[in-house]
């Protein structure tokens, strides 16, 4: 990894993290069409500075870790605005910040087994994540009325629901069986 921090990639990661405030204080004065498209750049932001950062080879380590804190905070922050204001049912919310949790603590949790961490997101992961920023846009259209998603936007919950729950129990086999291993390894190691 290329070891100058500041780069193109993080910049715009930092602008997608700087964005995250002004979407919540959007969506507090009802504004739509603005938070909407504030989300929908940031969003689209993600995608850019990961392309920029592999194609100019200017990864970095902060780069990677701000990426991922800025993805959370925009998803997490609009999904409870949302749901504050009654956009996305509570069972929707409760689902997605339960999988987050369980990811987190459990990251945690194999670190202090293991004394490192080495995080792969599956493919699940990374559906739900496409999975959860896309609701969180289609919402954020219907109440800018740059969509009318009526019957369908129940089955969105519905899917973006089940996809959290797979994801957050595939997440748990993984790490379990990491951790299984990494028990095993240790009682098995000569003292």
């Amino acid at each position: 990894m290329s070891e100058r921090v500041f780069n193109l990639p993080n910049v715009i990661t930092l602008l997608r993290l700087a964005a995250v405030p002004g979407v919540a204080w959007l969506i507090l004065q009802q504004r739509w069409d603005a938070a909407c498209w504030l989300f929908l750049a940031a969003a689209v932001s993600d995608g850019i500075d990961g392309l920029l950062a592999r194609w100019l080879n200017q990864l970095t380590q902060l780069g990677a870790a701000l990426d991922t804190v800025a993805d959370k905070a925009l998803g997490v922050v609009t999904l409870v605005m949302l749901t504050q204001v009654g956009a996305i049912p509570l069972w929707v919310t409760l689902a997605i910040l339960l999988r987050d949790s369980i990811i987190v603590l459990g990251a945690l949790s194999y670190r202090g087994l293991a004394g490192h961490l080495e995080i792969h997101p599956t493919w699940l992961g990374k559906t739900h994540m496409f999975a959860e920023l896309s609701l969180l846009s289609l919402v954020l259209g219907g109440l800018a009325g740059l969509l009318s998603l009526g019957d369908w936007l129940h089955a969105l919950f519905v899917a973006v629901f089940v996809i959290a729950v797979a994801s957050g129990v595939q997440y748990v086999w993984i790490w379990g069986a990491k951790a299984r291993r990494e028990r095993e390894a240790i009682r098995l190691k000569p003292r």
